[in-house]
């Protein structure tokens, strides 16, 4: 995933934690996902993904980079100096196609608020003046068993400008399936979606 692209999610993950507060308790049971082959397994987010053929996935140590730069950012809105935040974000799964620009994303956030919450944070984001992104209408969604909130953002100026945030609750932890797409193409997203599917044993 491109920078910018990196830089407009935690754009998008910041205003929800800053606008409404984010949880610093973390639960003893939350786990990292991993990979099998070319599967991607996360008990705790409860999915599958399943890497499309030519696609690129990131590493889990730019996965660390970005969740420990997310935190740093927060703890630094929230008057510190970034020198020893807390853990609040936890970038799960990235990838994308490199021929198309379309891709996904997984993210784990403690968070105090509900998914309403952090919508109701994206649009005042919006509306502030000089804001890089507008916010489309908001519908409930099931995708890998668990029904989610979708909001869809336009995101100006971005190499894949088109993103749906599917959000829901659980514990103390919001979790974020991204999607990103060139295009604003319902039939594109659809099968961004489909590369999702129910937890299963891969034993």
């Amino acid at each position: 995933m491109k920078k910018r692209i990196i830089a407009s999610l935690l754009l998008s993950a910041l205003l929800g934690g800053v606008l409404t507060g984010c949880s610093e308790k973390e639960k003893a049971f939350y786990s990292p996902g991993y990979w099998r082959d070319t599967t991607f397994y996360s008990a705790f987010v409860d999915l599958r993904f399943t890497l499309p053929e030519g696609w690129e996935a990131t590493s889990q140590e730019d996965l660390d980079a970005m969740s420990a730069e997310a935190d740093q950012l927060l703890d630094q809105q929230r008057g510190g100096d970034g020198s020893s935040p807390a853990s609040v974000y936890h970038y799960e799964l990235s990838a994308k196609d490199p021929e198309t620009g379309n891709g996904v994303l997984i993210l784990v956030q403690s968070y105090s608020g509900t998914a309403t919450d952090y919508i109701d944070g994206l649009k005042a984001g919006a509306e502030l003046e000089g804001a890089t992104y507008s916010v489309g209408s908001t519908a409930t969604v099931q995708l890998a068993g668990h029904p989610y909130l979708m909001v869809p953002l336009t995101m100006e100026g971005q190499d894949a400008p088109y993103q749906r945030q599917y959000l829901r609750k659980s514990e103390d932890y919001l979790i974020y399936l991204m999607m990103f797409s060139t295009q604003a193409d319902d039939a594109v997203f659809a099968g961004l979606e489909a590369t999702f599917s129910e937890m299963e044993d891969p034993s």
